[in-house]
């Protein structure tokens, strides 16, 4: 023979059930939230975990106990010893899909599924007696409503010692016995249903510190929406460490920033937001409830970061946009049902804290213990979502990039989920959050779109109230200078000549601002506007590859692609060119602009009009500037519109002159709008994208003052007068250039 077969079954080490222990269950406080999970999906009213004589760990036990369905032999037998089992959501043999099955009493659905949450004993102790009573459950044929409950005649003792599953015994040389008594008198459970677990030899020294973290965390495990009648966890250490114990509940009225946002199943938003400050009223409340401008369908505005998801993976042009058609079909729905999230932020400096909170001290004390988003699955939390140094949405990286983030340590949120519809969000066996997954991906974008609506909403409040306690409005440098000037002016001076050179110094400090300010305007407008070209380089090189590669090659392709890159290699040679005031033509530079938007206004199927009237030639004004003014509104234009679900999706360039021959130039699309003002609009690193820095519209602004003015227009007659068709009826943008011409 050329081979031989041989065959045997694995036959494991008994050490390998403390290794399980150790390695799935990953602290004291994640072992008893096991131990807590199995009570509820048992069906208990209430859990006792009790600590006696913990401080000496020879004597110290811990005790958990509730008033659930217990187990039955069969039980105990076919699942406590069977680790892995399927008992609680087994798998649908045709499907491969593992199925519900919610609690008989209080149809729970089950929060331990893996099996293995048994396991938690090991990493708490040495030795474990357990005591159950079951309470006898008979259903109604081929249904799962209780037909009746009897509690069962005798109760069980199992006793283990963990000592035993040492490393010389397998597995299976390792027996486990367990008594069955049927004397009432010797029960425990004498009247009631329940499970009594007696976990001594404990591994490790309890202190104080320790017990207040797993109050902590059993203030945390169970959701805050849960009425506390369903399910209590009543945690005793029979000493006073838990005296004066703060909970998060003391500070939550008091954040002066506050949302509630559910978004349904077919990504229809309901979002609430309410600044107030308790120890300040004359700064004024904001609520926003019931706005048509934030509860609305939000599949589109998701869509964005979609695609920045799929091009972060590198999939090509056509995959992505399959992908995202995908996406976009009707049929396609939230893979995790429903989503309710409640976010509470709060600033943490001195002069803030006064508005607000009661105690300053107080609430920097909670927030350290308490900052974090978590999660909840129905009635429990899942781990280890909002746990210390878990900056799971990392926002701490957005403050980074962007100070007008808030950082992880000034928050308390919630994410509610229903247990029933989130399957697809599974946790990982060592409780360390979900499995990454699409769904999960999902999950995360959609938060992460909440949060930047709140970022936005939250820094107006922000900056308004940093406005009101400065008691002066922080003017711009220029405007400044001017007003010295006019206050040296304005003085009375004895030494004439003294206030000459005072008003000359001035003067060379406002020439020294202009030069300063246009030496940084130009490479900032010279980088927004070729990393644009850049990024459509970028993708168009690979395409000329696989053109130059086909064979027959297609000369009618390899010629457009050609000229293609001609026109993004010249619009970024038109801003890198030395500059100057002189006259343009307005024609040519706006389509200019637009050239480098071709390919992705063709990818996003968005159609484009450009209208010169006859009496429009040119501007004075630096081509460089005026190039990044136009291609930066565009850009924002076709960012928005690749948020809404609309069939013919546009944008307009309008020219005109007014009655002194000054040029407007309108910019229009009948995209989602503005939500804001353009006061808002205009301030440095303001962005309603999720990534945005928020410089685009400033720089804008910035150079429209030397040449006129930025606005935006919302008024229905002044729309009328502009002749501007009412199809578009999203963001309208107007550049005035009535100054220096």
């Amino acid at each position: 023979m050329s081979e031989t077969l041989k065959e045997k079954h694995f036959n494991p080490k008994a050490h390998i059930l403390t290794l399980l222990g150790n390695e799935l269950i990953k602290s004291p406080v994640m072992a008893i939230y096991e131990l807590v999970k199995n009570s509820y999906d048992a069906d208990a009213s209430k859990v006792d975990v009790r600590f006696r004589d913990i401080e000496d760990i020879d004597k110290s036990v811990i005790i958990i106990e509730d008033d659930g369905t217990g187990m039955t032999s069969e039980i105990i037998e076919d699942v406590w010893l069977e680790p892995g089992t399927d008992y609680r959501k087994p798998y649908n043999k045709e499907t491969g899909i593992r199925q519900i099955i919610k609690s008989p009493l209080y149809e729970r659905i089950p929060m331990g599924e893996k099996g293995v949450g048994r396991f938690a004993v090991h990493k708490l102790s040495n030795q474990i007696l357990l005591i159950t009573r079951p309470l006898l459950i008979e259903f109604e044929d081929n249904s799962r409503e209780v037909k009746q409950t009897t509690l069962a005649n005798y109760e069980i003792q199992l006793y283990i010692d963990w000592k035993d599953f040492n490393q010389s015994k397998h597995l299976s040389d390792v027996p486990i016995k367990w008594k069955i008594k049927n004397d009432i008198n010797n029960f425990r459970f004498k009247d009631s249903s329940g499970t009594y677990i007696r976990l001594s030899g404990l591994k490790e020294t309890w202190t104080k510190g320790m017990a207040r973290e797993i109050k902590g965390q059993t203030l945390s495990m169970l959701s805050p929406k849960m009425n506390e009648n369903n399910f209590r966890i009543n945690l005793n250490f029979d000493n006073k460490w838990l005296v004066d114990f703060p909970s998060v509940s003391k500070i939550l009225s008091e954040a002066p920033y506050k949302i509630t946002a559910y978004l349904d199943l077919n990504y229809n938003l309901t979002f609430e937001y309410e600044f107030c400050l308790s120890n300040n009223s004359g700064i004024g409340k904001r609520v926003i409830k019931k706005d048509k401008l934030y509860d609305r369908n939000v599949k589109g505005f998701i869509r964005p970061f979609i695609r920045e998801l799929l091009e972060l993976k590198e999939h090509n042009e056509t995959v992505v946009d399959e992908l995202l058609s995908d996406f976009d079909l009707e049929t396609q729905k939230l893979p995790f049902g429903n989503i309710f999230f409640e976010f509470y932020s709060f600033d943490l400096d001195a002069l803030s804290m006064r508005d607000y909170s009661s105690d300053a001290n107080l609430t920097k004390k909670i927030l350290k213990e308490h900052s974090g988003v978590k999660v909840f699955k129905g009635d429990l939390r899942v781990y280890d979502y909002g746990e210390k140094g878990n900056d799971w949405l990392e926002l701490d990286l957005k403050r980074v990039q962007n100070t007008e983030w808030f950082s992880n340590n000034q928050n308390v949120g919630y994410v509610y989920l229903d247990p029933e519809t989130s399957g697809c969000l599974i946790e990982k066996t060592n409780r360390e959050g979900f499995i990454k997954n699409e769904a999960y991906d999902l999950f995360l974008i959609v938060l992460k779109y909440i949060l930047t609506e709140f970022k936005s909403t939250r820094l107006t409040d922000r900056m308004r109230w940093m406005n009101y306690n400065q008691k002066s409005t922080k003017n711009l440098f220029d405007e400044r200078v001017s007003n010295f000037k006019t206050i040296i002016e304005q003085v009375d001076l004895d030494n004439s000549e003294k206030k000459k050179l005072l008003i000359i110094e001035a003067e060379k400090l406002e020439e020294k601002y202009e030069e300063d300010k246009k030496v940084l305007l130009i490479p900032a407008g010279v980088g927004m506007t070729a990393s644009v070209a850049l990024h459509e380089i970028e993708k168009l090189v690979p395409r000329m590859e696989e053109t130059v590669k086909s064979t027959p090659l297609d000369k009618k392709i390899i010629s457009e692609q050609v000229e293609e890159l001609k026109q993004y290699t010249e619009g970024i040679i038109s801003v890198l060119r030395k500059g100057g005031d002189k006259p343009l033509d307005v024609a040519e530079s706006i389509n200019r602009a637009l050239n480098n938007y071709r390919l992705k206004l063709d990818n996003r199927k968005i159609a484009h009009e450009i209208i010169i009237d006859s009496n429009v030639h040119t501007i004075n004004c630096d081509k460089r500037y005026f190039i990044t003014i136009i291609m930066n509104i565009i850009d924002n234009s076709i960012y928005w519109l690749d948020n809404v679900y609309k069939e013919n999706k546009s944008i307009l360039v309008k020219s005109l002159n007014d009655d002194n021959n000054f040029t407007t130039i309108i910019i229009a699309d009948n995209g989602p709008g503005f939500k804001d003002d353009i006061s808002e609009l205009i301030r440095p690193f303001f962005s309603r994208k999720p990534d945005g820095i928020g410089i685009g519209m400033y720089l804008i602004d910035t150079i429209m003052m030397k040449y006129g003015k930025l606005d935006i227009v919302t008024d229905k007659e002044e729309i009328l007068e502009y002749g501007i068709p009412e199809e578009y009826d999203g963001a309208i943008v107007k550049l005035t250039f009535n100054k220096n011409q």
